[in-house]
């Protein structure tokens, strides 16, 4: 009896790449972030993660206090924030899951 891979093997082959495309999709969080000040006004800038272990850092531009930033690694990190005007405040650290969606609260102050 002849084996799936030999009687079908394109459709094989699509299900092993579909099946590592969904793998490395939930490898990866999408980070979702919000920069408000103490009194809750949203501010504009630019977001960087930077991992804590050295490698890509990651980053966007906040528009009404909002950007996201998709595919990025689980692990810890140090988020810098860089205001489009002002005194920028001093990084944090933040925890990122290894997968899913998280919102991460930036302080401007």
């Amino acid at each position: 009896m002849r084996t799936l891979l030999h009687r079908f093997p394109a459709l094989v082959l699509g299900l092993l790449i579909a099946l590592t495309f969904v793998s490395t999709a939930l490898a990866d969080a999408l980070v979702v972030v919000q920069v408000q000040t103490g009194g809750g006004e949203n501010v504009d800038g630019q977001v960087t993660l930077r991992p804590r272990g050295g490698g890509e850092s990651f980053s966007c531009t906040t528009r009404q206090g909002r950007c996201q930033i998709p595919h990025v690694p689980g692990g810890r990190y140090t988020v810098v924030f860089q205001p489009s005007s002002g005194e920028a405040p001093a990084p944090k650290s933040a925890m990122i899951p290894p997968s899913g969606n998280v919102t991460l609260h930036v302080s401007a102050n």
